[in-house]
């Protein structure tokens, strides 16, 4: 037998396909259709499939909890921030980039706990979305009556800048925090 013999691999899913590749995990041989790139290298999609079993051990009500606390803790937050940041002019866009991100992280740590501290696949998505879904109900509600009663709506909607930043900071914290 030759040595180029003894040494081309198959891929154990696609038999007529050669590869010198092999999963760092379980050794096997897979061709680059068969590869999924992970931070330690390429894995068979079996191996990663295992190991999000393990890291991703959420209940089925775990979404739902997520993303009910994401909305109302989103729409307080909202609501607080837009009737304080804007009274304090360019102090309140200042304060909101150390606010936001307390916020968010203060709202992705209660969803921990209401979870149990499990991970599903998409819970940092449900609960960043409908964060910001209540970050803008429970400040747009308020935007809206301030508008109206100062007959203004576009001049006001542009003095609330510091609560803009305040929403992308915090939205983006429950996201980063719930990884």
């Amino acid at each position: 037998m030759s040595e180029d013999a003894v040494s081309t691999l198959y891929c154990a899913n696609h038999p007529d396909r050669e590869t010198m590749l092999r999963c760092n995990r379980c050794e096997k041989p897979i061709c680059y259709h068969c590869a999924v790139l992970t931070e330690v290298g390429y894995r068979c999609k079996e191996c990663v499939r295992n190991q999000q079993a393990i890291y991703y051990n959420g209940a089925p009500q775990d979404l739902p909890v997520a993303a009910i606390i994401g909305l109302v803790l989103g729409g307080l937050a909202g609501a607080v921030a837009s009737l304080i940041l804007p009274a304090l002019g360019l102090l309140g866009l200042i304060g909101a980039l150390f606010v936001g991100p307390a916020a968010g992280g203060g709202i992705a740590e209660v969803i921990r706990r209401a979870v149990g501290r499990r991970r599903t696949l998409h819970m940092k998505w449900f609960a960043a979305g409908l964060c910001l879904v209540g970050i803008l109900v429970g400040g747009g509600f308020l935007v809206a009556i301030g508008g109206i009663m100062a007959g203004a709506p576009f001049a006001l909607l542009f003095s609330r800048l510091s609560v803009l930043v305040f929403a992308a900071l915090t939205v983006s914290t429950v996201y980063a925090r719930l990884l």
